[in-house]
């Protein structure tokens, strides 16, 4: 009998211990939110008649409550609706749980659109519009995506240019 009770015992922790312990991996596998990247300047480098490269200021908030290891990302951005740059590549941050950071990014711009699109925008008086979309790869090996729109104003644009 004392044999039997020990055994049921055994079973009895040894189920609630493994319930625990996958209780606890729960929080290892909760999918990832999506980081909030908003831009925050947008700098000329290279202006040629094939192709533009451009430094992107973006600030990169980490909306989940444990730190966000970014390896890579990719970018996508346009404005006032249409896709004037794109690039992508390794960006090894590690963002706190609820924290943020700034980092710049080079990516290519199409030249065709932006040719058309900078004339009209230089003459309006008012914010433009813009989006970012891509993929945050974390840990090295889990694509999430995001995106987000904004406004930027056109004068703070300027000024960083102007700055380099």
């Amino acid at each position: 009998m004392h044999r039997r009770l020990s055994v049921a015992f055994l079973l009895a922790l040894s189920a609630s211990a493994l319930m625990l312990s996958a209780g606890g991996c729960a929080g290892l596998t909760d999918p990832w939110q999506s980081p909030e990247v908003r831009v925050t300047s947008v700098v000329p480098q290279e202006i040629a008649a094939d192709r533009q490269t451009f430094l992107v200021g973006l600030n990169i908030r980490n909306p989940n409550d444990r730190m966000l290891p970014i390896k890579a990302m990719t970018y996508r951005l346009s404005l006032e609706g249409d896709e004037i740059a794109a690039g992508g590549g390794r960006l090894e941050r590690q963002i706190p749980a609820f924290g943020e950071q700034s980092v710049e990014v080079s990516v290519t711009g199409n030249a065709g659109s932006l040719i058309q699109k900078l004339p009209a925008l230089a003459f309006q008086n008012r914010p433009w519009s813009y989006k970012i979309a891509g993929t945050a790869t974390v840990a090295g090996v889990l694509p999430v995506p995001y995106s987000y729109a904004g406004e930027i104003d056109p004068r703070t644009l300027l000024r960083a240019a102007s700055m380099r």
